[in-house]
């Protein structure tokens, strides 16, 4: 019985010995440094939270050698279009903008001939890890180049569908903001156009200005307008009831026949804060498509309704 009783007594203080020691390892793991990074991992670190200002390394060739676990939408303001990209950083499934990319056909090196057709250019900022970030630029105008370290491939046009459908697909499973963004101000001023986003519906604004010149042979834009909530509401309503897509242009119906034509527009933000308008003459207005797909359908037109063109008429007072 007394050896019985010294052997359980000597496992009890063997379990007090362990399991401080248990707790004490455990309290170090918890603070353990991560495992040191590799000459790759800090050759593609970024500093601070990824933006589209941060600087980041090119990707290094195409095929890519892992699927991204997230992505931002840039503009690239050396495009020959102006346009304003989704502040939204899309995390998740990748897999489909990675077969994309995979599939595109690489560029010859050298001259090549392109069309002169406008487009917007964008970035693409991928991350792959916790360390390891990366850019893929694209160009939809001329040849649609999508250029990473090592070339260019054609398809710039389906990458940058692609990214953008993402977003949109993020923004349909989450809610939307609910703090308003800043209104707009009348587009003007850069030649190209006006930077309006390729995401977002002008049915959708939560806020809004409305812009409008009298015909001339350089019409001067009064200044904006900044539309109430209430008349807001009226407005996109109507639209979302009535635009249908645009067949014939030149249903004017100004009050005092064409020699009194006025331009007008209502340019506003989405929760999102996509910048989006429409726009036109008299009583017919056009949703603004900046840049469209190869298989998108078209611009829409809108002709308001009685209540719809009386704000209209009220907010060029």
């Amino acid at each position: 019985m007394r050896g019985r009783g010294l052997l359980v007594v000597g496992a009890l203080a063997l379990v007090g010995l362990v399991l401080p020691a248990v707790a004490l390892v455990a309290a170090l793991g918890a603070d353990r440094p991560p495992p040191p990074r590799s000459d790759v991992d800090l050759a593609y670190a970024i500093d601070g939270e990824l933006g589209c200002d941060t600087e980041v390394q090119q990707v290094p060739v195409l095929p890519l050698d892992a699927e991204p676990l997230a992505m931002l939408v840039c503009a690239d303001g050396r495009g020959s279009m102006p346009w304003t990209a989704p502040a939204d950083l899309v995390d998740g499934d990748l897999s489909r903008l990675r077969s994309v990319l995979d599939g595109l056909d690489e560029a010859p090196v050298g001259d090549v001939a392109c069309t002169r057709q406008a487009g917007p250019a964008f970035d693409l900022l991928l991350r792959f890890s916790r360390d390891r970030y990366a850019r893929i630029q694209g160009d939809t105008s001329g040849c649609g180049f999508v250029t990473v370290a090592s070339g260019r491939w054609f398809g710039a046009g389906e990458v940058l569908d692609t990214a953008l459908a993402l977003v949109e697909e993020q923004r349909e499973a989450r809610p939307a903001p609910t703090a308003l963004p800043d209104p707009p101000d009348c587009a003007a001023g850069d030649p190209r156009g006006p930077a309006y986003s390729l995401t977002g519906s002008a049915a959708d604004m939560v806020v809004a200005v409305s812009c409008w010149a009298p015909d001339a042979p350089e019409p001067s834009y009064r200044p904006s307008v900044r539309v109430p909530a209430a008349d807001l509401e009226v407005l996109v309503a109507d639209l979302a009831a009535r635009a249908e897509p645009l067949v014939r242009i030149g249903r004017y119906d100004c009050p005092g026949g064409d020699d009194a034509l006025y331009a007008q527009s209502v340019v506003g933000r989405t929760a999102w804060g996509d910048l989006v308008s429409v726009d036109g003459w008299c009583h017919e207005l056009v949703v603004r498509e900046p840049w469209a797909a190869p298989d998108d359908a078209g611009p829409l037109v809108w002709h308001p309704s009685g209540r719809a063109q009386r704000v209209l008429d009220e907010l060029r007072r």
